[in-house]
């Protein structure tokens, strides 16, 4: 592994005393940071701690309140993000700014545009993207649009365009959410290169492990307020968990009690579009069972086949022991059976609505609340406030706009509107993709309320700490097949890494 420069001389960008306002409500107050050139910094924080507002002050998509901005050392109040761009500081957020209707290649090259004879040369421009592509080990076809690749390819592709650009500075917000084990570790030796060739980093990231693989220092906010800035080499997980939440956390994977009762959910033989050719699994009441593999994998398409979402071309589905068709999420939902996406702003939320239209969206085709074309008002506002109490969403306002909420919180709305049925069977497609340290653990305890009242849960997750921590069995998926059920004491990073690279097969699929 290279070693890092030690870091020297003047920060490529510095926030000094940065505050940003909304109303009197004091997004980020008093901040300071220096990203300083050959040093990976992390910034950690829970969701609504300021992290994104800080970012934004970085590199000039807010105007700055209070303090003051740097550029090379040199005072620079007016920083637009066109600006920060030409300058050489990069970022990829989690919101994308790509171009849906153009190509690979053409979303790599906007702004940076190469021609010839006055001309757009797209042989330039496929020739740009593709080296980039190579050397962070990503196979994409430059010609195909935006909107048929993935979410990880997508943000794959994020990654290579930031990179592509004039060298100085990277901001990478949650880079791995989306990513497989193995497109996680390129980006790491990525990072590390970038590291020794003197660029300045700035790294935001909710796992442990990342963050001491690659940081040299962490800054903490809690509240828009910095309550730790340490060498990583000097501070613990602990303090660092409790400079982030205002409490120490004494264990973070609760002990969920493994009770299986019947079959809940059965695959045999499942095929659907071009991933999924062998999906074959048993989920029971009372039980939580992984789902893991690298992206791609179909692991995702398995869970939105048994939905509805996509057409099953071979095999078949049973609930409780009997073979079900599957045509469609509605009919699903009756069944008992639910499904949250992975793209929660995509495909799970209604932005544009409030917190509480989104939780009761179900809801309110029940007798319970609904009768004889009538709402029942007062039945539907406590529904939501008993979820809003239950899981901590902030702001506990049911009238704010979803698409004004934290990543955290609106992922704590997608659970919500789950919790606001009775339900018997929950997929969850990476739950915790994107979400800070409190949010994951409030969502590790109803995990545990769940299990515990005898529902049956697939949890699909690249994270293998949590795969590995939360599952009662684990079912490793490669190239469209279910091909090792691990168990007990096999239950560890390296049989589920080995799998799902391998597609050696192992065990009795159940």
């Amino acid at each position: 592994m290279l070693k890092p420069l030690e870091p020297s001389g003047v920060p490529f960008v510095a926030l000094s005393g940065a505050s940003k306002f909304y109303g009197s409500f004091a997004a980020l107050k008093g901040a300071d940071l220096a990203l300083m050139p050959g040093q990976v910094h992390m910034l950690l924080g829970e969701n609504g701690a300021g992290k994104s507002t800080l970012v934004s002050l970085l590199i000039g998509a807010n105007r700055l309140d209070e303090g003051n901005r740097y550029l090379h050392g040199q005072p620079c109040p007016d920083l637009s993000p066109d600006m920060a761009r030409a300058a050489g500081l990069n970022a990829v957020l989690q919101d994308f700014s790509l171009a849906p209707s153009l190509t690979v290649a053409e979303n790599f090259a906007l702004g940076r545009e190469q021609t010839r004879f006055g001309l757009l040369s797209k042989a330039k421009m496929v020739k740009s993207a593709l080296d980039t592509m190579q050397k962070l080990g990503i196979t994409l076809d430059p010609d195909a649009r935006v909107d048929t690749l993935t979410r990880a390819e997508q943000q794959l592709l994020e990654i290579a365009r930031a990179l592509g650009g004039k060298p100085g500075a990277l901001i990478l917000d949650e880079p791995t959410a989306m990513l497989s084990h193995n497109e996680s570790e390129r980006l790491f030796d990525a990072v590390v290169r970038l590291r020794a060739a003197g660029w300045a980093i700035l790294y935001i990231s909710h796992r442990m492990e990342e963050i001491r693989q690659l940081g040299d220092v962490v800054t903490i906010l809690r509240d828009g307020r910095l309550t730790g800035h340490y060498r990583l080499a000097d501070v613990s997980n602990d303090r660092m968990i409790a400079e982030m939440v205002g409490r120490p956390m004494e264990s973070f994977y609760p002990k969920i009690p493994h009770r299986p009762a019947e079959d809940a959910l059965e695959v045999v033989a499942l095929a659907s579009g071009s991933k999924l050719r062998d999906g074959n699994l048993t989920l029971r009441f009372g039980e939580i069972v992984g789902l893991g593999g690298l992206v791609g994998c179909g692991k995702a398409e398995l869970a939105r086949a048994v939905f509805g979402l996509e057409p099953i071309t071979n095999g078949v589905v049973l609930l409780d022991g009997n073979v079900i068709k599957v045509s469609s999420p509605a009919a699903m939902l009756a069944r008992g059976l639910i499904y949250l996406p992975q793209d929660r702003r995509g495909e799970a939320l209604a932005l544009n609505r409030s917190i509480g239209d989104n939780i009761v969206i179900e809801a309110l085709a029940k007798r319970e609340y609904a009768r004889a074309g009538w709402l029942r008002g007062g039945r539907l506002q406590q529904l939501v406030r008993n979820l809003i109490d239950k899981l901590k969403i902030s702001p506990a306002d049911p009238f704010k706009p979803v698409q004004e909420l934290s990543g955290g919180n609106q992922q704590k709305v997608v659970l919500a509107r789950a919790l606001s049925l009775p339900r018997r069977i929950y997929i969850f497609d990476e739950p915790t993709a994107g979400v800070d340290v409190a949010t994951r653990l409030d969502f590790y305890l109803q995990l545990q309320d769940l299990c515990s009242g005898g529902a049956a849960i697939l949890l699909i997750t690249s994270d293998l700490q949590e795969l590995i921590h939360l599952s009662h069995r684990i079912i490793v998926m490669h190239d469209g097949r279910c091909i090792a059920t691990l168990d007990g004491p096999d239950m560890t990073e390296e049989r589920v890494v080995s799998h799902a690279f391998s597609g050696r097969h192992e065990g009795a699929l159940q």
